[in-house]
This record gives C-alpha cells, structure tokens and sequence, in this order.
C-alpha cells in the first residue's frame, strides 16, 4: 500500500462511517461471518487497518488484536481510536505487508483481517503473492485469511462515475455529504483512481476536499491463483449476485507437507 495516498486522508476518514459502523466495524456479511466463527481470545491482525474501525470492533468481540498499516498516519490514527476504546496497550505498527514477517513471529496469529478493498493496493501479481506469502508466515497452521475486496470486474464494467451516499453524515454541527469518482480506464489491467471527495457543510459554508487513491484490479480467478501460489488452500469466495463487494477466506494448510 502507497502510504502517501492516505497522509491526508487519514483526518478526514471517520466521515466515511456513519455511527454504527464506526462502533460495528464493517458491514460486510461475509466479514461479519468470519469475525464471529473466530474463539472469543482469538489472536488477529487488521493488516490494513486504516483509522482503526475493524482492530477497534474485533477489540470489541473478545480477541487479542494487533493491527498495521503502511500509513504512519493512519496507524496514529488507529492508536488513538484503541485508547480512546481502553486499549492503551494495543500493539500497532507501521508495516509494508511484506515487512510483516520480520515483525511479527512465525504462527502468531489465528486469523489475519486484510478488508477494505486494501489488497488492491498489490500492483501486481508479484506483489500479491509476496504480501500473501506474508500473511501465511504469522498465521497458526489452520489459520485464517480475510480478504474483503470490490468486485473489479463489475467495478470495471460499471465504468467512469460519480457516486454520492444518501444518507448525510452530521457530527459537531458540521454536516458531510459523501461522494466518490471513478475514474477507470479502458482496460482492466490499467490502474483505477477512486477519488474521495467530501463535501463539509457548516453553517452557510461548503468545503470540498479531494483524496485520490490508485488501485489494480484482479478478477476472482486472478485472486484464487495468488492465494494458492502462496500456500494457502479452503479458499472461498463469499459473494452476492450484482455486489460490489465479496469477502474472500482462505486457510494456511495445518500441515506444510501433503
């Protein structure tokens, strides 16, 4: 992940969930799904944990939770959010995924929560498979993988748009109205910008600010294929007809020989 897309970003984030998901974490079923077949105590890492919205709801359900993210401001950003939760002795770093080996020692965690579309910040197949090759490291034999991801090929097909949440986000009379553009090129393979662009209301006062963010898509399969050079097996996809989303699970094999 290119931690220079999100300096910024990372003052301006929290706009982007509304009060229960701030509490809740995601709202993905398939991420909801995971989290709750995971032992309460449970050893997890948020491997792209942005301001701090997921560590910070897993902390909440009973597990021991240590978060990174590439984003020196966004890791400040999530440590505060876990004191402001009592977690004041939360481990949070600043780490590349492929850094987490050296950070972490091997089979230290139960499961490894890698949501929010963060994976498409792998520019490559290389990339991928050495950020999966990462994760399968620090994960416990029979560990767990969760991928949370826009269904690219959809995204793709849909095409260059300007999307705006419905619902106006209030907090200290100050009002946000949430939009995004797409700005996606003509072929799949070609980088795709998401614009994060809020539109602040205070009093007779509107401010826009723009944050764009490069991601590379994959499809389905492409992420399959990744997943499997880098060890791990039980990959499942868990997605709804016409979503733009799907969570994706996968498991380090308990033995490393057949």
């Amino acid at each position: 992940m290119a931690k220079d897309q999100y300096r910024s970003l990372a003052t301006d984030y929290h706009w982007y969930f509304d009060d229960v998901a701030l509490f809740l974490g995601s709202d993905t079923p398939g991420v909801r799904a995971a989290m709750s077949s995971l032992e309460p105590g449970a050893r997890v890492l948020d491997a792209a944990c942005g301001i701090g919205v997921d560590a910070t709801a897993l902390l909440r359900r009973g597990f021991s939770v240590d978060a990174s993210d590439a984003s020196t401001e966004m890791v400040a950003a999530t440590r505060q959010r876990l004191q402001a939760a009592g977690a004041d002795g939360a481990n949070v770093i600043t780490s590349t995924w492929a850094d987490l080996r050296t950070n972490f020692e091997p089979e230290r965690f139960d499961a490894i929560f890698c949501i929010g579309n963060s994976i498409a910040h792998a520019p490559d197949t290389e990339a991928a498979i050495v950020a999966f090759e990462a994760f399968r490291s620090i994960l416990a034999p029979g560990g767990m993988l969760v991928l949370d991801t826009h269904d690219w090929e959809l995204v793709h097909n849909m095409g260059s748009r300007v999307e705006i949440e419905p619902n106006i986000v209030e907090r200290n009379g100050t009002h946000c109205v949430r939009t995004y553009s797409w700005h996606v090129p003509e072929a799949f393979g070609d980088p795709h910008v998401l614009e994060i662009a809020p539109i602040f209301v205070n009093a007779d006062r509107a401010t826009v600010r723009s944050y764009p963010v490069t991601m590379w898509p994959f499809t389905r399969a492409e992420l399959k294929r990744r997943l499997g050079a880098a060890g791990f097996a039980s990959i499942a996809v868990d997605a709804i007809p016409g979503d733009e989303r799907y969570t994706a699970t996968a498991r380090r094999p308990k033995s490393d020989h057949p």
